[in-house]
C-alpha cells in the first residue's frame, strides 16, 4: 500500500514525468500486477488541458516500453533456467503467434492483458529487440492513451450528466478503474490463448464473458461469505 501511495504521490509531485517515472515501474517487474494504469487514468481525469493529454499518452507509453524492455532481458537472462509455467506459456504462443510475433507484442502491449506471458519466453527465445520495441512502443502508446481518453470521458459524463463535484466523480472513477484492472488480474489468460487456439475465437469470447460475470458476482458475494461465516464461529 505505502508503494502505491508512493507512486500516486509521484504523479500529483511531478505530473508528465511523474507519469513516465509510474509507468517505468509499473511495467519493470516481471509478472507483476501492480496497476499504474489506475494512476493515470484519475490524473488524466483532473487534468483540464487537452493540449496535455498527448504528452501523457507518450510519457507514459515511453516509460511503460523501456519497463518491458527490462522484462525482455529478464527472459533473455534466465532462458536456461526459466520455470516449467513460462516454457507452457512459450508453446501456447509460440503456436497461437508463430508468423506474427510483432503483431502478438503490439496487442498485449495496447490492451490490458498479463503481457508478461509472452515477453518473458520471447526474450528467453532471443526474438529481434528492435521489433520488439517498435512494437511496444506502439502498443503502449495506445493503451496509455485509452486510458486518458476513459478518465476524461468518465469524468466528463459524470460531471455534465449528474452535475457532481470533481471530489465526487474521481473517486466514482477509481472504483470503475480498480474494477477493470481487477478482471483483468482474475482472467486465466493462457487458458483463453488455449480455448481460442483449439476452438476458434467465438468459444475464446464466451468464456471470456463467463469469467467476467463469474468474478464481476465474485465481488459482491465474497464479502457476504466472510460475513456469515464469521457469524456462524460467534455461535
Amino acid at each position: 500500500m505505502a508503494f502505491l501511495n508512493n507512486l500516486k504521490w509521484l504523479i500529483d509531485q511531478y505530473g508528465i514525468l511523474g507519469v513516465f517515472i509510474v509507468s517505468l515501474l509499473g511495467n519493470a517487474v516481471p509478472y507483476s500486477t501492480i496497476p499504474y494504469l489506475i494512476f493515470i487514468v484519475v490524473y488524466a481525469g483532473m487534468v483540464k488541458d487537452p493540449a496535455l493529454d498527448i504528452l501523457i499518452a507518450f510519457s507514459g507509453g515511453l516509460g511503460a516500453a523501456i519497463g518491458k524492455l527490462i522484462v525482455y532481458y529478464f527472459g533473455f537472462g534466465l532462458r536456461k533456467i526459466l520455470p516449467e509455467k513460462i516454457l507452457e506459456n512459450m508453446e501456447v504462443f509460440n503456436k497461437l503467434f508463430k508468423n506474427s510475433a510483432f503483431i502478438a507484442v503490439l496487442l498485449f502491449a495496447a490492451l490490458p492483458l498479463p503481457d508478461d506471458i509472452i515477453y518473458v519466453p520471447l526474450g528467453a527465445m532471443k526474438y529481434d529487440t528492435k521489433r520488439y520495441f517498435i512494437a511496444l512502443l506502439i502498443g503502449k502508446i495506445i493503451i496509455t492513451y485509452m486510458a486518458v481518453y476513459f478518465g476524461k470521458s468518465v469524468t466528463w459524463l459524470l460531471e455534465s450528466t449528474t452535475a457532481l463535484p470533481e471530489y465526487v466523480t474521481i473517486p466514482i472513477l477509481l472504483v470503475i478503474t480498480i474494477y477493470l484492472t481487477y478482471l483483468v488480474a482474475k482472467i486465466d489468460w493462457i487458458k483463453l490463448a488455449k480455448i481460442i487456439q483449439k476452438k476458434g475465437i467465438l468459444h475464446g469470447i464466451k468464456y471470456l464473458l463467463i469469467q467476467v460475470a463469474k468474478y464481476t458476482a465474485e465481488i459482491f458475494t465474497k464479502p457476504i461469505t466472510k460475513l456469515i461465516k464469521k457469524f456462524h464461529k460467534q455461535l
